[in-house]
């Protein structure tokens, strides 16, 4: 959703121009994540466009207010916006996704880490890593997985959901597993510069 809301510009010109010694991974989860992300931004556009179409009919009423008018014209002119930057949020989500589908290998998840999550979720939710975030969990188990699966090369998490993943505790944990945690391209980009000097 980064690149699709433009929250991290770097983000799709690496994918468009990506080095041939990175290698991207993502856990199939994300995907989930991304698209549930999207039903929550639809969902954020149509609530608005219902209050905007409740201003639009009271403005309507005041027959003799020039301000009404005005500010109609504006509201109507809003809700036209409002529906176009949700197309744009839609076309570079699409696009995005492509591109790391065609660019990027996938972690899928795998039976100890699902089985280890539910036990976690069902009797012990106090030893989730990323409390009351089941999702996120899913993401952070697939990355520690796969880290030990490779554990001679270079890895970076690059996640801007610092809220979660850039908590001290979970950088702690992945940097346990050698895994360097970024928020945005741009920062692995100048990390990746300073590998190579």
């Amino acid at each position: 959703m980064a690149i699709a809301k433009r929250q991290d510009l770097e983000a799709e010109n690496l994918l468009c121009s990506l080095p041939s010694s990175i290698r991207i991974v993502i856990p199939n989860f994300c995907y989930v994540e991304a698209l549930n992300r999207w039903e929550t931004e639809k969902y954020y556009v149509q609530e608005f466009e219902k209050n905007i179409d409740k201003q639009i009919n009271n403005s309507k009423r005041d027959l003799t207010s020039s301000n009404a008018q005005i500010f109609l014209a504006h509201l109507e002119q809003a809700r036209i916006w409002n529906q176009l930057l949700l197309n744009d949020i839609q076309i570079r989500l699409f696009n995005a996704i492509d591109m790391l589908l065609q660019k990027a290998e996938v972690i899928n998840l795998n039976n100890t880490i699902i089985r280890n999550i539910s036990q976690a979720v069902i009797t012990q939710p106090e030893t989730l890593l990323i409390k009351q975030d089941i999702m996120d969990n899913l993401i952070l188990q697939s990355i520690i997985h796969h880290a030990n699966l490779y554990p001679r090369e270079s890895k970076v998490f690059l996640s801007g959901n610092s809220k979660d993943f850039g908590k001290p505790e979970i950088r702690n944990i992945l940097h346990n597993y050698g895994i360097k945690y970024l928020n945005n391209t741009q920062k692995f980009l100048d990390w990746l510069n300073s590998q190579n000097t």
